[in-house]
Order: structure tokens, then sequence, then C-alpha cells
């Protein structure tokens, strides 16, 4: 699948139409024998929510130098964000088991414990959700866009590509799209079928 190197780290290109639909794209080739996988580490974690919107830029240093001092901690989070992210997709394409669910709401409750009211920036007299999680700040940010997203109306509008060795998934309001993109599978698509109509008629 399409990607691009950030801060030295390769990351899935966002094509889903929503960041939390795009965090079940930071894995490609669903229900392969040898699926592809972004999220190898908590940099690569941190970079991609940056990337993604959860985060600020001027958090990004901070948080990933946190987790180089805390391996294990950090590879722990990593775990917990590829765990969440095959049940939400999983909910979200559903039916899904209950503990499926179980496990989407274990992240939930993490981030509604991290989560408070602050200020908005530039907002006289609104507020804005912020999230003080350390190096947990990534995933719980996710989670709780996750979340906001599930209890919308959008969560029944979600649709898988076919493609070969891909299985990404986006937001199909209409019920008109069938490909991540049409550059990418929709193409290798036509040109599958345009070889396979040569074959044919040789």
């Amino acid at each position: 699948m399409a990607s691009v190197v950030v801060d030295g780290l390769v990351l899935p290109i966002s094509v889903a139409g929503h960041p939390a639909l795009d965090f079940c794209n930071t894995r490609a080739g669903w229900g392969e024998p040898r699926p592809k996988e972004y999220l190898h580490t908590h940099a690569h974690l941190t970079v991609w929510a940056c990337q993604n919107g959860f985060i600020a830029t001027s958090a990004v240093r901070g948080l990933r130098r946190a987790g180089e001092r805390d391996p294990a901690g950090a590879s722990e989070i990593v775990a917990r964000a590829v765990a969440f992210r095959d049940a939400l997709r999983a909910v979200l394409l559903g039916p899904a088991a209950p503990a499926t669910w179980t496990a989407v709401n274990r992240e939930v409750r993490r981030a509604g414990a991290g989560a408070a009211l602050g200020p908005a920036s530039g907002m006289a007299g609104a507020a804005a959700w912020t999230l003080d999680a350390g190096i947990e700040q990534p995933l719980l940010a996710v989670v709780w866009s996750a979340a906001q997203l599930l209890t919308s109306p959008d969560a029944r509008r979600v649709a898988a590509c076919p493609g070969p060795g891909c299985g990404w998934i986006f937001a199909d309001p209409r019920g008109r799209r069938r490909w991540c993109s049409m550059a990418w599978c929709g193409n290798r698509a036509k040109v599958r079928r345009f070889a396979q109509r040569r074959r044919t008629t040789a």
C-alpha cells in the first residue's frame, strides 16, 4: 500500500476519510498470512498520531524521548494499540463478538479517565477536551476519537477495500465507494480485468 516517510519512519498514507479509520489502516493485508504492519514502535505510533492530528507537533519530541526512556512501557503501549486497532476494525465492520467490545471498552475507559476539559485555543468561553496521559497520549487520543466515531451515524457507513493484500477501511456515506483509492487498488483491478479480457480473447 501507499506510504510516506516521516522523520525516518515509514507510515501509511491517510485515505479513509476519518483519522480513527486511518488508524485501522496502519496494517495492510488484513486476513493475509503476512500482513504489512506499520505500528512497529512507540515512535511510529507517536509520529503517526501527529501526522493525523491527534497530538501537537510540539509534543512529538518529548513523547519519543519518554518512550525511549521506558522501552518496556512503550512496547506495552504499542501492543495495546495493535489490540485496540484489531478490535476497532472488527466493531466497525461488525457484527463483533462481546469479547471484541470488551477490548474496545477497556481502552475507552482508560481514555475517559485521562480526559479533562480546558479552554479552547482562541475561543473565549469555549472548552476543549485534553488528555494528560504521558507516553500513553498517542494511543488514548486515538481511542477518544474512535469512541466519538463509534457513537455517531458515520460508524454505520464504513466499508473495507476488497483489493488483494489491502483490506483498508474507509468512510462510505453514500454506499458508492469500493476502493481505498482508485489510484492504487482501483487501478490495479482495472489492469487485472484488462489482462484477463486479453487472455480470454487471445
